[in-house]
């Protein structure tokens, strides 16, 4: 993946500065949690360990979801499991769901999973403003518990979105109504995360770590024997020398990337493990529309034409055919259409939009302007972009179109998508597991009268998007995503880059590393243990 460079040993000191700070500043977890007993994860960012709510979206995702039960499980393809719900009942006209909930259930403190603290979840998170373009918070209209063990909900309307809500790390998961005070009191303040997920916060430190401890009333498996600690160490290339150091025992995936060029230090070496597993999420270009040039079809067409996704992996990832992955619902091999690489192609569409070849500048212009791109990524998240971005800028220097990159900082950037729209194309990637494809298209490309979409504005897709949200049966609704998939091709919405695959490494002496199913949540960590070596 990607080319391999060596560094510099001005860089390798930088580097062990920058650990070595990163190390001061990180002072030694509780003394009731041993070293040795200890799994250290290295994190891109603050956990926000004492703000999880879980009827909010602060934190991390993937302390939520080691905190926190959902009621039902994500598997892939949209395949739905039991979690906390051991089975549920959906009516025909798709406005009641019933759920049995397991019994002898336990939250972290102890007291009693039931119908009432789902009921105190779900109220908790509808109430809540940041969660209101959700599915289950804009429809629901009643939560019955008829006995400790059953919650009936009750929607206004065909509800299809349901069990992919509930599914995911983040506001539907189920906590104690102990976890606020006055206790139950759906309004009340947040004190204390209570679920019954395998992790209770033990300390947090902000901006240092955050250290979970075993939930003894774990109901699930056997509560872990370790500490989880989640050291924060913003920079990727730390990151790799926490490694090396032994400062952490893993690293890697969305928590704590690790830049594919750095992966060469690891692979072939018998101190560390690679693990590789599949993944749901896309990297891929917003387009700005509203940009002169990106408004016409053909540009838009040309750029896809003209971007050889094989560079990416230098030939050896999975080819890149449509924005979603197989793994992805509803995706099937013959309905994700996709733009074969084709510069001849890309430059006839550039011409066919009125643009000239300058031989001189080697590029195309229109009335003495060339035909240049302001392409806004971030590294903070994702170090991997820098380079897929200079790619892409080779990739389009082929065909006569300049692109100028800007990386802003993580919040900069993030408001140039939702706010600002300061961009000509934008680095993305899509959501993952059950958010896609509907959580992800509706949050991003749907538009209605009063919100334009976020990235792209198309009242056919929107239409279709529509029908999708009030269609019960699933072969209809493959029908309709098939068209979706048809309809962002035909019209260039997107340009697809890469299939991100998740990919952790950690030392020799931990073991038990296994892939969870969703991503939000990718590690089960508490199956993690070390060995001597």
């Amino acid at each position: 993946m990607f080319s391999r460079y060596g560094f510099s040993v001005a860089a390798v000191l930088t580097l062990l500065l920058l650990i070595g700070c990163t190390q001061a500043q990180s002072p030694v977890s509780d003394a009731g949690h041993e070293t040795d007993k200890q799994i250290v994860v290295a994190v891109t960012q603050d956990t926000e360990g004492d703000k999880l709510d879980a009827a909010t979206y602060n934190g991390a995702r993937h302390v939520h979801a080691a905190i926190y039960d959902a009621l039902v499980g994500y598997e892939g393809e949209g395949k739905m499991v039991p979690g906390l719900a051991e089975s549920w009942e959906i009516s025909a006209d798709g406005k009641k769901y019933t759920f049995q909930l397991r019994k002898q259930v336990k939250f972290s403190d102890g007291s009693p999973l039931n119908s009432a603290a789902v009921k105190f979840s779900l109220e908790r998170a509808v109430g809540r403003e940041e969660n209101a373009t959700n599915e289950i918070s804009r429809l629901l209209t009643k939560i019955e518990t008829p006995d400790d063990n059953t919650v009936v909900l009750t929607f206004k309307e065909t509800a299809t979105q349901i069990l992919y809500e509930l599914s995911q790390a983040r506001p539907f998961r189920i906590m104690s109504p102990n976890a606020v005070t006055p206790a139950g009191d759906v309004d009340g303040e947040f004190h204390q995360a209570i679920g019954t997920g395998p992790w209770k916060i033990g300390s947090y430190r902000q901006g240092v770590e955050t250290v979970l401890v075993a939930n003894e009333h774990y109901w699930l498996e056997q509560p872990s024997a370790y500490s989880l600690v989640f050291r924060v160490i913003t920079d990727p290339q730390a990151r790799v020398l926490a490694l090396q150091s032994g400062e952490v025992d893993l690293a890697g995936g969305e928590v704590g990337n690790i830049p594919a060029e750095s992966l060469s230090i690891f692979q072939n070496n018998g101190k560390y493990a690679v693990e590789t597993g599949t993944s749901t999420m896309s990297y891929f270009l917003v387009i700005n529309q509203n940009h002169a040039a990106l408004s016409d079809k053909n540009i838009r067409q040309a750029i896809n034409y003209g971007n050889d996704t094989s560079k990416y992996t230098d030939g050896s990832g999975e080819p890149v055919k449509g924005l979603f992955q197989r793994e992805v619902a509803f995706v099937t091999d013959d309905n994700q259409p996709f733009y074969p690489y084709d510069p001849e192609k890309a430059k006839q569409l550039i011409a066919a939009a009125g643009y000239e070849w300058n031989e001189k500048k080697q590029l195309y212009e229109k009335d003495g302007q060339v035909l240049e791109l302001r392409l806004v990524i971030q590294t903070e998240e994702y170090p991997e972009w820098k380079e897929m971005a200079e790619i892409f800028q080779d990739n389009m220097k082929q065909i006569g179109i300049q692109i100028n990159i800007v990386n802003q900082e993580r919040a900069a950037y993030y408001d140039t998508l939702w706010s600002s729209k300061e961009y000509d194309l934008l680095m993305y990637r899509t959501y993952a597991d059950a958010q896609l494809p509907y959580r992800f298209l509706s949050s991003l490309f749907y538009s209605s009268p009063s919100a334009p979409g976020v990235a792209y504005q198309d009242r056919p897709l929107s239409d279709l998007l529509d029908q999708i949200a009030s269609t019960v049966s699933a072969e209809q609704q493959q029908a309709l995503f098939d068209q979706v998939f048809v309809r962002m091709h035909e019209e260039a919405m997107t340009v697809p880059v890469y299939y991100a695959k998740q990919t952790f490494v950690h030392t020799r002496e931990l073991a038990g590393f296994t892939f969870n199913a969703i991503e939000d949540d990718p590690v089960k960590w508490h199956h993690l243990k070390k060995e001597a070596q």
